[in-house]
C-alpha cells in the first residue's frame, strides 16, 4: 500500500488492539537482548568496540523490522485483529518500514566510523567491498583464503541490500510516484531482503557465533522472504478471491460511481461497513487491471456487491467508463469499521463526503426493531454531492431510533462541530462514535469529542486510503 503522508497516525488503545503493537516491540527488542547476552553493556569500553557494536545492534534490529515490514503487507486476516483493523496494520507497516530504514542506515555507518580515527581508507573499504577473488577460494573450504573471500562476498551482499533497501525505501516515503510506479519497484523491497538475508548467514559476527542469535534472526529472515512469497509471487494462487461480473455502473451526485456486481460462483461474506480490494479485468481501453481498496456500500442480505467510487484521482475518473459485462476480481473484506464489532447500542455515525460509503452498507443492515439507536450525520460542502439521499431516508423512516441529519456547509456556513452534534443528539457521553470522512474532518472531530470527556475507546474511525 502507497502511505498517504498526510494522514495522521492513530493507535488504538483496546487491550485486543494493544497485542500487535506488544508482539512488535517485544520481536524488535529480543536481539538486544541476545546481544546483550554475549556482550554485556560494561563490557563493550572504548571508541571502536561502541562503534562496532552499535553497528551490530542496528543491524539487527533494522533486520527484524524490515520482517516485520513484509509481513503486515500480507493483509492476513489475523493481524486485523492483533492491531484493530487493516489501517491500523498499515500504519504499523509504515512505522516500522520508516524506523527500519533509520537502523539499517546506521548499520555500516557505524561499523565505518570505527575505523575513521586510524584509516580512512579502511572506513571507505566498508562500504566498498574489496578482496572477492580469487573466486574458486570462495566454494574450497580448504582454500588459504577462503574465509577472506567469504566474508568479502558477505560484506558485499551486505551493501548492496543496503543501497538496494534505502533506495526503495525512500522511494516508498518520500518520493511521490504513480501508483503503478510505486507498486512495481515495491516488488523489490523483497528482494534486497533476502540478499541481506544471505549477508546475515555469512557475515562471521555476533549471528554466527551464538547459536540463539543465529537461529533467531534466521527464523526473521526466513518469516520475512516467506511473507515476501506469499504476497508477490505467489499471491495469485494462495489468496483466496472471488469473481464478480459488473452488472450496472451509474453515476450518481457529484464525480461518484456506483458499481454494482454480481457473483460469478461463491459470494463473498462481509460485515456492514467492510471494505474490499478490487481489480477490474476486460472494463475498457482505458481500466487498469490495479488492485484498489474501496468500502462496500451494500448491506450483507442484498443481492450483489456495491461500491461508490469518488473521483479522487487517475484510476478512479476513468471508473464511470467501466464497462458492463467486465470481471472484478475481488479480495475481502477487510476492516473492524461496523457497529456489529461493539456493543454500545447508543451511536453516532459522522460522515464526510465519500465517507458515507460503509454508512450505506450499515443502515441497510440495522435491526427494525429500534434496538440501537444511530444519528448520522452527513457532511458535505453542497447538496449536490449527496449520495442515496432517498435510499439513506427510506431505510431511516423503517427502522425505529435511527436518525439522518444532513450538514450541508454552504448553507450551514462552517463545518460540522461536535456542539451541533450535541445539539441534536443530546449528551455526547456514554455513546459510541463513528467517523469515516476527509483525515482533517475526522482529527477535528476526534479532538473535539476527546475535550467533551469521550475516551478514545469510543471513538471509531476508518482512516484508509490509497494516493
Amino acid at each position: 500500500m502507497q502511505p498517504n503522508g498526510n494522514r495522521k497516525v492513530v493507535i488504538s488503545f483496546r487491550p485486543e488492539h494493544l497485542v500487535g503493537w506488544g508482539v512488535t516491540i517485544i520481536l524488535c527488542l529480543i536481539p538486544v537482548y541476545l546481544w546483550a547476552r554475549i556482550h554485556p553493556f560494561d563490557s563493550v569500553q572504548g571508541y571502536i568496540p561502541t562503534m562496532l557494536n552499535l553497528g551490530r545492534i542496528t543491524g539487527l534490529v533494522g533486520t527484524v523490522m524490515y520482517a516485520l515490514n513484509l509481513v503486515y503487507a500480507t493483509r492476513l486476516k489475523f493481524l486485523e485483529f492483533w492491531f484493530g483493523g487493516l489501517n491500523r496494520v498499515y500504519i504499523a507497516h509504515h512505522l516500522l518500514g520508516g524506523m527500519a530504514l533509520i537502523m539499517l542506515s546506521f548499520h555500516p555507518l557505524f561499523l565505518a566510523l570505527r575505523y575513521v580515527t586510524t584509516s580512512m581508507k579502511q572506513a571507505a573499504l566498508m562500504l566498498v567491498p574489496n578482496g572477492l577473488f580469487p573466486l574458486e577460494a570462495l566454494f574450497k573450504t580448504n582454500a588459504e583464503y577462503h574465509e577472506v573471500v567469504l566474508q568479502q562476498w558477505a560484506i558485499m551482499l551486505g551493501v548492496i541490500s543496503f543501497w538496494g533497501m534505502v533506495g526503495l525505501l525512500l522511494v516508498t516515503f518520500f518520493i511521490k510516484l504513480p501508483y503503478r510506479l510505486w507498486l512495481f519497484t515495491h516488488k523489490f523491497l523483497g528482494v534486497a531482503f533476502i540478499i541481506a538475508g544471505l549477508h546475515i548467514l555469512f557475515i562471521s559476527s555476533d549471528t554466527s557465533k551464538d547459536a540463539a542469535m543465529k537461529y533467531y534472526m534466521l527464523a526473521m529472515v526466513l518469516v520475512g522472504i516467506a511473507a515476501y512469497i506469499y504476497k508477490s509471487i505467489i499471491g495469485n494462487i494462495v489468496i483466496r478471491r472471488f469473481t464478480y461480473k459488473v452488472s450496472n455502473v451509474q453515476v450518481v451526485a457529484d464525480s461518484v460511481v456506483q458499481v454494482l456486481m454480481t457473483p460469478l460462483g461463491e459470494a463473498m461474506r462481509y460485515k456492514p461497513g467492510q471494505f474490499v480490494f478490487v481489480r477490474f479485468r476486460g472494463g475498457g481501453p482505458h481500466i487498469s487491471t490495479e488492485w484498489h481498496p474501496f468500502s462496500i456500500s451494500s448491506a450483507p442480505s442484498e443481492q450483489g456487491l456495491e461500491l461508490s467510487i469518488k473521483n479522487l484521482g487517475d484510476y478512479t475518473n476513468k471508473l464511470a467508463n467501466l464497462q458492463i459485462g467486465a470481471t472484478a476480481d475481488v479480495e475481502g473484506a477487510y476492516g473492524r469499521f461496523s457497529y456489529t464489532n461493539y456493543n454500545n447500542k447508543e451511536q453516532v455515525w459522522i460522515a464526510g463526503g465519500i465517507g458515507v460509503t460503509p454508512f450505506l452498507s450499515m443502515i441497510k443492515d440495522l435491526p427494525m426493531d429500534g434496538s440501537v439507536r444511530v444519528d448520522l450525520y452527513y457532511a458535505i460542502k453542497t447538496a449536490s454531492e449527496l449520495i442515496d439521499k432517498e435510499k439513506l431516508t427510506q431505510h431511516s423512516h423503517a427502522r425505529q431510533n435511527v436518525r439522518v441529519i444532513p450538514f450541508i456547509g454552504d448553507q450551514q456556513q462552517g463545518h460540522l462541530t461536535a456542539e451541533f452534534i450535541e445539539q441534536y443528539s443530546g449528551p455526547l457521553k456514554g455513546k459510541d462514535f463513528y467517523i469515516c470522512g476527509p483525515p482533517a474532518m475526522m482529527q477535528s472531530l476526534r479532538k473535539q469529542l476527546r475535550a467533551k470527556g469521550i475516551p478514545g475507546t469510543s471513538i471509531h474511525s476508518e482512516e484508509f486510503g490509497m494516493s
